[in-house]
């Protein structure tokens, strides 16, 4: 089974599935309603994703928690990312994809599900689990939504179908920064410093375990959506997936042998590399986006503050549209490195400038953000011939960078004392992106022993 999972709210990339194909006699059909509920899992995903970003400066506030603690929430979610693709993939070879889409609904429906005991009981290491059980799902979802929707109708129409899907994440993204501002960073106003010196201990505790109830609502409204899809999905017909795989694993040997064969090749080394690199700043970028916001302008609200991280989704959904075109024009490779060199300045100037230029700088990297994972992951397979299936998914497992370089952040931000400080760090990232394309992307001979 050969699978190129989706990279969620990250920008999107298509998976390839060389294991299954729709019967020429179930193309025929009518299937407006599979794909439908197919496309609303992209909406469900990107939710979950982007109201990361939400969750992390309303629980440091109300956990009292620094900026490297508070980016374990990335750690956690990115971690059950990492995980989970090679359990979901035997689970749907053994029984089907439709197992796989319900099992990670219901992973996902338990994991958001916790979120309402964790807020009783303000117990942070209860939202951690929470999160760690929802990208599990989620995890599961990717790896068997994609595929599915590329064959699900006309072989020629293949194409437009996930592009279609995928317009419905970016849109999630949007919506899950709107929902979150809207039902958790503004249902309680977060306090000044001076306003939470003067309340007694009682007040304090009271006030922070109101912060943490808000997220009650929004994550019981997200079981319920979800239960519903996963019972649409019970019931509705879906094709037959068949195998239209012909072995070929003798062909490429055995795992050991094939990575054995990956690592002597430079741009594919390099884009593992350069993938961790570009998971872990974009994350980090918009996990402490509002935290920047609150810091370098005095006054500002967290609930204010989230219409950057709105803009920033905006800038992103731009970009995509953006660089595809000018991808089909250029050189994939020189594209890739001039948005990375244009993100490495605008981190840069988020670094030195600080206040609202930083702020906006910091908000206008997305745009040159959008096009990035995919370009890494096309040039990084590249030339792999009978290595493409293993090399792909390695290249797939970096977003775990999400979940390390995210409190790397964090940490270098509590050293220095400020947000701004820390965008060296993913600078530093778009500047190894930097080096991947212009030095490093291109296919070299391959040597054979």
């Amino acid at each position: 089974m050969y699978l190129i999972f989706n990279e969620g709210a990250m920008g999107q990339v298509s998976i390839q599935s060389e294991s299954y194909c729709v019967t020429s006699h179930e193309r025929k059909g009518n299937y407006a309603i599979p794909f439908a509920l197919l496309c609303s899992l992209f909406f469900l995903w990107a939710v979950a994703n982007n109201l990361n970003d939400i969750l992390l400066p309303q629980f440091q506030q109300a956990f009292t928690l620094t900026n490297f603690q508070a980016g374990l929430i990335q750690s956690s979610f990115y971690f059950g990312y990492f995980l989970i693709p090679i359990p979901a993939g035997i689970l749907m070879k053994k029984m089907s994809y439709k197992a796989g889409i319900i099992t990670g609904l219901l992973l996902y429906a338990i994991g958001a599900a916790l979120f309402w005991p964790a807020a009783e009981g303000m117990s942070y290491s209860l939202f951690l689990i929470g999160l760690f059980i929802i990208a599990a799902g989620l995890g599961c979802l990717e790896t068997a939504a994609n595929p599915f929707v590329t064959v699900l109708g006309p072989e020629e129409s293949g194409h437009f179908r996930i592009n279609l899907a995928q317009t419905f994440n970016s849109f999630g993204a949007i919506v899950a920064v709107v929902f979150g501002q809207g039902l958790i960073l503004s249902h309680v106003p977060h306090q000044s410093d001076d306003v939470l010196k003067s309340m007694t201990s009682e007040q304090l505790g009271a006030y922070n375990h109101s912060l943490v109830l808000a997220v009650q609502s929004p994550y019981m409204i997200i079981v319920a959506v979800v239960l519903v899809v996963a019972l649409l999905i019970a019931l509705t017909r879906f094709p037959s997936i068949q195998s239209d795989a012909h072995d070929d694993n003798k062909e490429a040997g055995s795992v050991m042998a094939s990575i054995s064969r990956l690592l002597r090749i430079r741009h594919w080394r390099w884009a593992v590399l350069a993938q961790f690199c570009y998971v872990g700043a974009q994350t980090a970028c918009w996990s402490y986006l509002i935290r920047y916001a609150i810091e370098e302008l005095p006054g500002t609200t967290p609930g204010f503050a989230a219409n950057y991280l709105t803009a920033t989704m905006v800038c992103f959904f731009i970009g995509r549209f953006s660089g595809t075109w000018l991808i089909r024009r250029y050189a994939p490779f020189k594209v890739l490195a001039i948005y990375a060199f244009i993100s490495m300045l605008l981190c840069i100037i988020s670094a030195v400038l600080g206040g609202h230029l930083g702020l906006i700088a910091l908000t206008l990297c997305s745009m040159f953000m959008s096009i990035q994972y995919p370009t890494i992951f096309s040039l990084g397979i590249k030339g792999l011939g009978q290595d493409t299936k293993y090399g792909s998914s390695i290249i797939v497992m970096t977003i775990v960078g999400g979940g390390i370089v995210t409190p790397i952040m964090g940490f270098v931000s509590d050293a220095a004392g400020n947000i701004p400080a820390a965008e060296v760090i993913p600078a530093l990232c778009f500047a190894i992106i930097f080096i991947f394309a212009k030095f490093r992307s291109n296919v070299m001979p391959r040597v054979t022993a």
